[in-house]
């Protein structure tokens, strides 16, 4: 009899009079499903992992979800996803907080008279959109169907719902759609859609005001692209910019550019070109082109005209360039001429037929812009809309003030949310439909044209939610007009249709499949570009000061502000996690004498507000940046030309009022204080050896150890989210965080220089060979085992803290309470390891529950633990593969490699705690 067997005897007959006094057959077989393995093969204890798709963003990325007894724990990537390539950010890592989070709709709710809403059942709701469907059509108003983004085989289905139910489906409302790309690339080559920016091809990469990192679409795609050509040493990427962001301190080089400018830089590239091989503008084109000069350029940008010769330079000897223009870029009132000169640029140096690829861009097909809000908003105005169907998107939160869509939505004679938590669209329409998440119904998706996504459950539905895709088909049945079957046949009909029983499978087992679309050849249009030169004037600069709304790596558009463990990981900039502020340059606060956390009054024309200020080093003067979530309301404008937001507020007054706010900065030091945390790679000291006083361990079998490559590391707070949600680290809130009682095991400090320019500093314990935690507890809770691990015994621990106050990393944790975690919250706790109490210190453990399991899987079979076979959360999430973990004492292993490297060194390795974290010190390039 093996082991399962003879627990599952002695669990059933231990249960036996227990059983026998259930009150009925359904509790007894609940009861029984822990000690018999089910009919479905899921085994208490044993993870099984599902594929499918993360949908925090339009990205589309490739995730697998870790299931535990049927409820989903954690998400990681696909390892070779054509989107993703295997990392998650921390947007997709937090997710799952959406599944879980308490203040998901659990039924539909209809408002009521006083204004609230009330329960009610979906039969009641679909009646009442059935017979308001009927009434407004008998009527001759349009009923109206807009979503976000929507891509693949529910794509199809909406076509379908909308002709059978004669409903008018809108273009697909996206507050980053990327509208001046796409009408400028109709313009130029007839095809209005958005390429695929092959960033891992190039060996130059010029980039103007595009947040490759932050929102720009597709950044966990872009991070690891970026890491791939960075391991060619001839790869450079300059990126210019009117403010500071994650993007730009990554570069090979920052510039500060003139906000608005961004086509005067374009055009002297452009008209000083000669052209890749044969290409040539056409003759009708060139004389259009007004002829530029270097110091013309410099004038109106900003960028000194040496600068500007250096990067025409390297634009022509480039063999594969690359040329990105997007986000902030584009979001001006001279967006559109930016765009255009941006395609010109593409087309003109062969990017068209190389780095930039229109065969298989980005599937934003269906995606409208503001122009289309704006005609909506006129509609509703008129009262022209009957039934307005809204479904995951925030139109009202998101469409500038000026369009005044939340007006106009009353006078729909029904509006209805197809979401999945409050928002303001949510709290602003007649009927709400709750959705279920993705990770509990099945669809798929086509983020990319020939990459097809899955999407699948992985846990049974929390409450009574349903899919889009079968609410659709409830709705037209009841209209007597829908096919038989839920969503998910409607899927594998349209998959067998479309790939075949085969790509259907590999769709089912992968996540993915991905088909090679035809090419098509690209022509310019060189009529049409002429008249765009002839028609449209260089307009005026932009009036400062300026306020750039800038997106949020945290929470994009605003859409993720709801996860609460986005608001603990703070800012990558400036360390702020709960509240908003503003940035202002250091300039304008000597001006103003002010400091953090002084209240600063902004006020334009048309719009106020009051925030704590934030100084950040590198803004240039006249910029302040606000992250669009701090925003109440949408005060930018747009282009009613291109249907892009502005995300500029012109001529801002700003004054110090006096007060002090509060802001959660978690850094100590925005200076490396001569420390040497993280060495000048030209000037690097000599690797500092100390005679060792202390006995050396023995290790029999494994040393784990961690190396991270600081060229490779971003920044971008995926590890922290990751390590957050498999070691059940608890979301303390904003008043402890105010407190400086994070719990956070692992952080990213930011480190500038005298220019402005950041580096960024991973730092979690350091599983210290020689730790000074563990000779000063009193209990014996912190010592070191025989695999190299710092390790925690949290029954042990009586929280003296005096390990926190021996750490020289300050990288312990101290509970000051039991975090309470609504419902259905404790559900996403991960089962492998405890929770722990108040009176506790914790900390990082190297994932030590995935070191177990690893080992079991091992020693079952006879053998140690192969390299690569167990990894870290932070290392598996990391979009650029910065961290490497593994066994220092096989000489075969990645990580024994990093850590003989000759860039590697340790964090305070003079005071002889000998680390088992190496870091790899930035290469020097030719560049510099």
């Amino acid at each position: 009899m093996d082991r399962r067997e003879f627990l599952q005897t002695l669990g059933l007959a231990s249960s036996a009079t227990l059983l026998s006094s259930c009150g009925s057959e359904k509790d007894q077989k609940k009861l029984i499903s822990y000690l018999v393995p089910p009919d479905d093969g899921v085994l208490p204890g044993e993870a099984r992992w599902v594929p499918g798709t993360c949908t925090e963003c339009p990205a589309g990325c490739g995730i697998q979800v870790r299931v535990r007894e049927r409820r989903a724990v954690k998400l990681e990537g696909i390892a070779d996803h054509p989107i993703s390539s295997g990392g998650l950010c921390m947007r997709g890592q937090a997710s799952m907080g959406r599944l879980y989070h308490p203040e998901r709709f659990r039924s539909p709710l209809e408002r009521d008279g006083a204004g609230g809403y009330r329960r009610i059942s979906w039969e009641e709701a679909y009646r009442r959109i059935g017979r308001t469907l009927g009434e407004t059509h008998r009527q001759g108003k349009t009923n109206l169907y807009l979503a976000g983004r929507t891509t693949g085989t529910l794509s199809a289905m909406l076509d379908s719902f909308c002709a059978k139910l004669a409903v008018e489906r809108a273009p697909d409302f996206e507050l980053f759609a990327h509208a001046a790309l796409r009408q400028a690339y109709g313009l130029l080559f007839g095809r209005p859609e958005l390429p695929r920016y092959r960033v891992e091809e190039a060996d130059f990469l010029l980039t103007l005001g595009a947040d490759l990192f932050e929102t720009f679409v597709s950044p966990v795609g872009f991070a690891a692209g970026l890491a791939r050509a960075s391991e060619r040493g001839t790869f450079r990427w300059e990126h210019l910019e009117p403010h500071v962001s994650l993007t730009g301190v990554n570069a090979d080089r920052r510039l500060p550019l003139v906000p608005g400018s961004e086509p005067y830089l374009l055009l002297y590239l452009l008209s000083h070109t000669t052209g890749k091989g044969e290409r040539r503008l056409p003759e009708k084109l060139r004389r259009a082109i007004p002829p530029f000069s270097a110091r013309q350029a410099s004038a109106l940008t900003g960028v000194p005209e040496k600068v500007l010769g250096e990067l025409l330079d390297r634009l022509e000897r480039a063999e594969r360039p690359l040329v990105i223009v997007g986000g902030l870029g584009v979001a001006h009132r001279d967006g559109m001429r930016a765009a255009v000169f941006a395609g010109l640029l593409q087309w003109l140096t062969g990017m068209t037929e190389t780095t930039v690829d229109f065969d298989g861009g980005e599937n934003y097909r269906g995606v409208g812009s503001l122009i289309d809000m704006d005609r909506l908003a006129r509609r509703l105005g008129a009262g022209e809309v009957g039934v307005l169907f809204i479904s995951r998107a925030d139109p009202l939160y998101q469409v500038p003030d000026s369009i005044d869509l939340a007006g106009h939505l009353k006078k729909a004679t029904l509006s209805v949310a197809f979401a999945d938590l409050p928002d303001e669209t949510s709290q602003g329409v007649d009927l709400i439909l709750p959705l279920a998440h993705p990770l509990e119904t099945w669809g798929d998706a086509e983020p990319r044209s020939g990459v097809h996504t899955l999407v699948q459950p992985a846990s049974p539905p929390l409450d009574d939610t349903r899919g889009e895709g079968d609410i659709l088909l409830d709705l037209m049945r009841q209209a007597g007009d829908g096919p038989d079957g839920d969503y998910r046949q409607f899927l594998e009909a349209a998959w067998d249709k479309r790939f075949g029983p085969g790509g259907r499978q590999t769709l089912l087992e992968k996540g993915f499949l991905t088909i090679p679309q035809p090419e098509v050849p690209l022509a310019l249009d060189a009529g049409r570009a002429a008249e765009f030169f002839g028609e449209r004037s260089a307009r005026e600069s932009l009036d400062g000061p300026l306020l750039v709304v800038a997106p949020s790596i945290r929470t994009f558009d605003g859409r993720s502000a709801a996860l609460p463990l986005l608001a603990e990981i703070p800012d990558p900039l400036t360390t702020v996690t709960y509240g908003s502020w503003v940035s202002l340059p250091p300039s304008m606060a000597a001006r103003l004498k002010a400091v953090d956390r002084d209240e600063l009054a902004l006020t334009t024309a048309s719009w106020g507000g009051k925030f704590p200020g934030k100084v950040q080093p590198g803004l240039q003067e006249g910029v302040l940046v606000i992250q669009r979530d701090a925003l109440v309301g949408a005060p930018y404008g747009w282009v009613p030309a291109s249907g892009e937001a502005l995300f500029y507020l012109e001529e801002v007054q700003v004054e110090k009022t006096g007060g002090v706010l509060v802001l959660a900065v978690m850094a100590g030091s925005a200076s490396q204080q001569g420390r040497g945390l993280i060495p000048d790679p030209v000037h690097r000291k000599e690797e500092h050896r100390r005679a060792d006083l202390y006995p050396p361990h023995a290790h029999e079998d494994y040393r784990w150890t961690l190396a991270i490559d600081l060229s490779r590391c971003i920044g971008c707070g995926a590890c922290v989210a990751s390590c957050s949600v498999e070691n059940n680290v608890p979301v303390v809130g904003e008043a402890d965080h105010l407190k400086g009682r994070e719990m956070s095991w692992l952080r990213i400090e930011p480190f500038y220089n005298e220019d402005g320019g950041v580096e960024f500093l991973p730092m979690l314990c350091q599983h210290c060979h020689h730790a000074p935690c563990e000779p000063v507890c009193p209990v014996y809770a912190a010592y070191h085992n025989g695999e190299g691990l710092n390790v925690q015994v949290y029954d042990r621990c009586v929280g003296t803290r005096y390990c926190s106050n021996n750490c020289p990393y300050k990288v312990r944790r101290f509970n000051w309470r039991d975090y309470h975690r609504p419902e259905p919250l404790p559900r996403m706790l991960n089962p492998d390891l405890s929770v722990r109490s108040r009176g506790m210190m914790e900390k990082c453990t190297f994932c030590i529950q995935r070191l177990r399991h690893a080992k079991d899987r091992a020693r079952d079979e006879g053998r140690k633990v192969r390299d690569a076979e167990v990894t870290t959360a932070c290392a598996q999430s990391c979009p650029t593969g910065a961290i490497v973990f593994g066994n220092l004492l096989d000489a075969n292993s990645r990580v024994y490699a990093l850590a003989h490297s000759e860039r590697a060194y340790r964090v305070f390795e003079e005071l002889g705690t000998e680390p088992s974290v190496f870091y790899l010190a930035k290469a020097v390039t030719g560049d510099g």
